[in-house]
Order: structure tokens, then sequence, then C-alpha cells
């Protein structure tokens, strides 16, 4: 979708600036991580969190992170990679969203075990600062045209060019012919996600800033909202070799294994009472 932006902008304004504007995909997940981090830090600061494990969990999320997205695309596709081994050495291959965050929950709890810190403390600040992730990191699957919607005919929807995944899938179900120049209209769930990070940014930052809850909570709640969204979107992709567990798809399944285990978690620091707690603000 990227040189198709390009160039559609390029010929309308007779100007060849916006191939070096519309940025590369890489360009947007170092974007998103470096946001991230800035924000996750400075909130640590003012919160009064140790400069230094902030970083520290900081770096060791994003490094976990970053290999988790890669592990959990390999074992989703574990026969792709028993017929092709060498997928094992593509570090820049194909990710998955869900490999990001328990990658970065791993580092998280792995530096927690090092240095034993105040973990849930820290966990609330990064809940307050997690939604930058599909806010920003979505707009790279859209340039990528990967992740695509069903077939639409909302007013909003989009239509990906030859070659691109949707394309290729709509050509391989007969939908379209090898003349045509683009899919069939699609939903831009790209854009839904990065609404939902939008607002889950927003509300998690109120929240962190008003100080409602019980250490830890504010990180679980996070997950619970973002689950359920995100099983809503998953009912509007298109991309059917995303992985399924039966009739769910791997983004489901996945949402409401994280939905159980945070509420689990909020009962259990709540001593089995899930009951909204006032804590001071002492921000």
């Amino acid at each position: 979708m990227r040189p198709r932006i390009i160039e559609i902008l390029n010929g309308y304004f007779n100007t060849d600036i916006f191939r070096f504007i519309i940025p590369d995909p890489a360009v947007i997940y170092a974007i998103m991580l470096g946001v991230g981090i800035i924000i996750y830090i400075r909130r640590c600061d003012k919160t009064g969190l140790s400069r230094k494990h902030s970083t520290g969990i900081a770096l060791w999320v994003a490094i976990s992170a970053m290999l988790g997205a890669r592990i959990f695309y390999l074992l989703q596709n574990i026969g792709d990679v028993i017929n092709n081994p060498l997928m094992l050495l593509q570090l820049n291959g194909a990710t998955v969203s869900f490999g990001v965050y328990l990658g970065g929950i791993f580092g998280m709890l792995a530096y927690y075990a090092i240095h034993k810190i105040p973990v849930l403390i820290y966990a609330d600040v990064i809940a307050s600062v997690l939604g930058i992730g599909p806010m920003i990191g979505r707009m790279a699957c859209f340039l990528n045209g990967c992740d695509y919607g069903t077939v639409t005919g909302m007013p909003w929807a989009v239509r990906f060019p030859k070659n691109s995944y949707a394309y290729v899938d709509h050509l391989h179900q007969g939908w379209i012919s090898g003349s045509s120049e683009l899919s069939l209209t699609v939903h831009p769930v790209q854009f839904y996600s990065m609404l939902k990070g939008l607002v889950l940014f927003i509300l998690f930052s109120y929240l962190w800033k008003k100080g409602y809850f019980k250490p830890g909570v504010l990180f679980f709640l996070f997950w619970i909202c973002y689950g359920m969204l995100r099983f809503i979107i998953e009912f509007f992709r298109g991309d059917m070799n995303r992985g399924w567990v039966g009739n769910l798809s791997t983004g489901q399944f996945m949402s409401i294994l994280l939905i159980s285990v945070s509420l689990f978690f909020i009962s259990v620091i709540y001593r089995w009472k899930i009951i909204r707690v006032p804590v001071k603000n002492n921000r």
C-alpha cells in the first residue's frame, strides 16, 4: 500500500517528495517504540520511581517484545518452519502482535526476578502507555497491506493494490480477475485498531493519573479492555491465514485467555473480591 499512496500523492501534487515523507513500516515501528519508551520513563519520573529501573524495564521489555513477536509467529506457522528452516534466520520477517505482548510481559517479569523491585507499580505505568502500540504500530500494518479486512461496501472501505495480500487473496478466491488493478473494497481494520489504541491510551492515561486502583489492577484491567476490543475487531478481519483455534481466530482465543487471566489476578489482588477500592493519589 505504501508505494500506491506515494504514487497517488506525488501524482496529485506533481512532486516526488512523498517518497521521503511516507515512512517505511520499519520506521513506524521504531517511532512507536521510541514514543512509548519516552512517555513511560517520563511518567515513571513523575511518579518518583527509579530512573534506573524504569529505563531497565523499558529496555528488557522492548527486546523481549521483539523476540516474542518473531517466536510467536514461527510457532503459529510451525509447518512452514519445518518446510523452510531458513525462516528461523529471518529476524526481520513477519511478526504477531500477541507475541509482542507476551514477550514484553516476560521481559518485565525477568527484570523483576533479578532486581526484586515492586513490579506492579511499574506495570501500571506501562498500562498507561500500552495503547500507543496499536495506535501507531497498526499504521505499519496498513502500509504493509497485512491484517486486511473483510469485503464491505461501507463508504470508508479501502482497496489494496495489485500483488498486495488482499489482492492475492481475492484473486485466489476468484472474486477478481488477473486484469484487475485493485482488490475489492475491504474494512480498514488497521484503522479500527489504531482507533482502539487511541481510546485505550486516553482512557488509561486518565485512570493512571487518578490512581483509583491498587497496584497492578490497572495493568490487568488494560488487558481486559484490550481483549474485549480485539475480540470484536477480529470479526472484521479478512486474512484467513492468521491462525485458528476451533471456530475462533488466534486473536480471539488469546483475547479470551488474556481476559480470564487478568480477571483472576485482579481477584487475587482484591482477595477474591473484584471491587473498586480508591487509593490515595500521591502523584
